[in-house]
């Protein structure tokens, strides 16, 4: 008796613990990538209704329309995830949770394509 008993805890903590690593962490966030360019590594991506930059360390290559979720609003460099590609991407932030005309702003003023982003609608 004892032996099944434990047997089936067994079992059961086999069967919780990928239930719980699928669980939704409080701290992360869902993003899209609106704008990109590739000749400075900087991109954008839309979370909810504000931007965050970001500077692409490594990874597979972000594309504009990729999916990301982590911790996409908090300085620093971290990875994150291409939820599109299904593999990690090593960033830096320092900007994040600003309006579009910010954004604009803040864009450094060597990205090529800076003027494609401020002319997105939105």
């Amino acid at each position: 008796m004892l032996r099944k008993s434990i047997q089936a805890l067994a079992l059961c903590l086999l069967c919780i613990g990928p239930l719980a690593a699928q669980a939704e962490n409080p701290d992360t966030q869902k993003g899209e990538l609106i704008w990109r360019d590739p000749s400075c590594f900087f991109f954008v991506l839309k979370v909810n209704e504000h931007y965050a930059l970001f500077e692409f360390l490594g990874g597979p290559s972000p594309m504009v329309g990729h999916f990301f979720e982590g911790k996409l609003t908090e300085f620093g460099t971290r990875r994150i995830e291409n939820t599109t590609e299904g593999k990690p991407t090593m960033v830096y932030s320092e900007v994040y949770d600003v309006s579009k005309s910010q954004m604009e702003k803040k864009i450094p003023k060597f990205c090529k394509k800076r003027k494609e982003f401020e002319a997105l609608a939105g």
